[in-house]
């Protein structure tokens, strides 16, 4: 029996992980659970916008019991839904694609449970069902695995305990068969949460067998439960190619195009620019993705690059940038500014034309090329800023034989 479970956290504590653990402790499951990230720009998700997918022969009586016990329904913007199913509909696959890329509306959920007579259970406005169903109907070309570590009860909610010098000597050890496990550049954890939730830790990576041999050497306080999820995150999956025209709020695309307004920082030191490819759309690198902005502030009007990032609506659509390839580098200029033969001062009075303040002699000066702070090629955002399903550049095969430089201390 398939079993799908959405929207059992809330910002209080709780994790659709944990309560899928305790299904599982109590029923088993076949083969690998699935942890399912579906679109991040949701704005009704709580963190990451993640549903579970289990196969069991569990009662549905008790699993709903379970659910009932754990879920935090009644907590803000907490709407739980859990769906049963014997075979998966092939309609639902269509259903999944679209709430990776699309904000799907409640109605439409319930039409396809009545229409494939899916049996179900859920609180609130039901929102749940719509990533209980998506995580059941998904198909995946391209996966990852996490390996979830579960705090003891008595722990939640307090100050996590782990030995961060034995996750810098995995992470230096295994990478790049795991990852995102710290951020060097900004001295940050990012296996643990900072919300108070039942997860102690979560190491993702190519294989399982990498995850239980590199979960040996964390030193933290006591582990409860641990769990390996299949999952789409660090897959890319998200990601659309689109024209700028065909942007909608909430997408996530890969839009090719020239940089028609140069990059200005503005409060909250966020780095906000323009492209275009006929349209024109803003794109930014907000302050958590620090030094990744260095990238963004040398770009120059003509540069020609790809961008990749989710979709909001500020002063207008904006895509919120979680990679960028530079595609093609323009030259950038400068005028040599040489006093007179007077040794008089120069005043600009356009177009390139100079005048002595001095003698009133006027002049055109020279253009020199200056070199580009930038190279031509991927950067990323930082391990610490990356979203779930955005894939690091250590997965892309084809990057790390080619040796683009990712060096980012401009």
């Amino acid at each position: 029996m398939y079993i799908g479970i959405d929207d059992t956290d809330s910002k209080e504590g709780m994790c659709t992980t944990y309560l899928a653990k305790l299904i599982i402790d109590r029923f088993g499951c076949e083969g690998y659970p699935r942890l399912i990230r579906l679109n991040p720009n949701i704005p009704y998700k709580t963190r990451g916008n993640g549903a579970l997918n289990i196969i069991s022969d569990g009662d549905k009586d008790e699993i709903i019991e379970i659910f009932m016990e754990y879920a935090h329904y009644g907590k803000e913007n907490t709407n739980p839904g859990i769906v049963f199913m014997e075979k998966i509909p092939s309609s639902l696959k269509n259903f999944a694609v679209k709430a990776l890329h699309e904000n799907i509306e409640i109605t439409e959920a319930l039409e396809c449970i009545e229409k494939n007579k899916i049996d179900y259970f859920a609180l609130g406005n039901k929102r749940g069902l719509i990533g209980a169903l998506a995580a059941v109907g998904m198909e995946l070309n391209d996966h990852t695995y996490e390996l979830i570590a579960y705090r003891e009860r008595s722990k939640f909610g307090k100050r996590r305990e782990i030995d961060v010098k034995t996750v810098i000597e995995m992470d230096k050890k295994y990478y790049p068969l795991i990852f995102d496990n710290y951020d060097y550049r900004n001295d940050h954890l990012c296996i643990a949460p900072s919300s108070p939730c039942p997860v102690l830790y979560g190491i993702r990576g190519e294989a399982p067998e990498i995850l239980e041999k590199t979960q040996k050497m964390i030193r933290s306080e006591k582990v409860d439960k641990k769990q390996i999820f299949l999952t789409n995150q660090a897959t890319d999956m998200h990601l659309v190619t689109k024209k700028i025209s065909e942007i909608k709020e909430f997408d996530s695309v890969i839009v090719k195009g020239e940089v028609s307004e140069s990059p200005t920082t503005i409060e909250g030191g966020h780095v906000i620019f323009k492209i275009n490819d006929s349209s024109e759309i803003f794109c930014a690198a907000y302050e958590p993705t620090k030094e990744f902005r260095n990238v963004i502030r040398n770009q120059i009007v003509g540069d020609v690059v790809k961008v990749y990032g989710g979709v909001k609506y500020t002063k207008g659509l904006t895509i919120n940038l979680e990679k960028i390839e530079i595609l093609k580098l323009v030259p950038k200029y400068t005028i040599q500014k040489e006093k007179c033969l007077c040794g008089g001062t120069l005043k600009s009075k356009g177009k390139g034309v100079y005048k002595c303040k001095k003698c009133g002699k006027k002049m055109n000066l020279r253009k020199i090329e200056v070199k580009r702070e930038i190279k031509e090629g991927f950067y990323e955002v930082p391990p610490s800023a990356r979203r779930h399903l955005s894939k690091p550049l250590c997965r892309y095969q084809k990057l790390q034989q080619s040796s683009i430089s990712q060096d980012l201390s401009i």
